[in-house]
């Protein structure tokens, strides 16, 4: 049996407005073409589902049974197109994207913020975690896209560099380094260096950057978590390096940033999605929006890296 919903759509038509001059001229077609729709779906069901006289036309015992599973048909199909076009143009659905913990707490909220400004009705599922693990929710497909710092050997992603979060010295208002300008690595021989845990990302990406500098870092405090790490250095218990946009996460306390360079040292962060898989409507209005705030902050955070960034908290 193939029947078609235009066919069903007729019966509907012909049995809600009474008659086929009504229901052609709201179906927009010729009352001819309108009796072989009706014609062809008795066919089909092996059924007459009205009966006609010259004077009128009714519902026939079978048609009484079949128009309300008819009716349902068509509204169902009629709704889902309503909803996919909602979807398409953006009106409703739900977006599900990751991102590193550092760029959730700095950038996401201005992000998510001029993305619900225009799509109001659209949901967003956030996981924040790990670049790693971040990536690994766009592998198993859990999230459409992420936010994050991209990792080497994954073939199957597609990453687009948005933004060079360049390290920065961290310290406190009072520490010695607070007024120093032209700050390269070495200069860090003589104070006494904060670090995250190792193994953590920083702290391998420092390694590989500095190479024999690294023995510039040296300390007797190791920590697992920016926060903590920002923290301790608020208590002028050391300095330390890290990526900008960490320094965002704790503008209440009295910290200074310089630059530091000889070699220059930056991890890039971007959008990261499944290569050769499209996103949704809702996950590409997103990926835009990510874009615009990405290069925005970029832009912001090179001036202020351009003006020597002696500003706190």
């Amino acid at each position: 049996m193939r029947v078609k919903l235009d066919d069903i759509e007729a019966f509907v038509m012909v049995a809600e407005l009474g008659g086929f001059a009504r229901a052609a001229e709201e179906l927009n077609i010729t009352q001819s073409a309108l009796s072989r729709r009706i014609k062809k779906l008795e066919e089909e069901l092996g059924a007459r589902l009205l009966d006609r006289t010259t004077r009128r036309v009714s519902v026939s015992l079978v048609g009484q049974e079949f128009l309300p599973e008819a009716v349902r048909m068509v509204e169902e199909f009629n709704q889902s197109l309503s909803d996919m076009r909602d979807l398409v143009q953006i009106r409703t659905g739900t977006v599900a994207m990751s991102s590193n913990m550092t760029v959730a707490d700095t950038l996401l909220p201005e992000i998510l913020a001029s993305f619900k400004r225009e799509n109001p009705r659209v949901r967003v599922r956030l996981t924040e975690s790990s670049s790693p693990s971040a990536l690994d929710r766009v592998l198993q497909r859990q999230s459409e896209l992420a936010l994050a710092q991209f990792g080497e050997g994954h073939p199957e992603l597609a990453f687009e560099p948005l933004f060079e979060d360049r390290f920065v010295l961290i310290c406190h208002r009072q520490h010695p380094l607070a007024r120093a300008d032209n700050l390269v690595w070495r200069d860090l021989a003589d104070h006494n260096f904060i670090r995250m845990r190792m193994g953590s990302g920083t702290t391998n990406l420092l390694e590989r950057s500095l190479g024999d500098q690294i023995q510039y870092l040296s300390g007797d405090l190791e920590v697992g978590h920016f926060n903590a790490l920002l923290a301790m250095v608020g208590q002028n218990l050391g300095v330390s390096a890290v990526p900008m946009l960490v320094r965002l996460k704790r503008t209440d306390l009295d910290l200074v940033v310089r630059p530091i360079g000889d070699p220059d040292v930056s991890r890039s962060l971007g959008i990261i999605t499944y290569r050769g898989r499209s996103l949704s409507p809702a996950g590409e209005a997103l990926r835009r929006t990510c874009r615009t705030v990405l290069k925005r902050s970029a832009e912001t955070v090179l001036k202020e890296l351009e003006l020597g960034i002696g500003s706190s908290g």
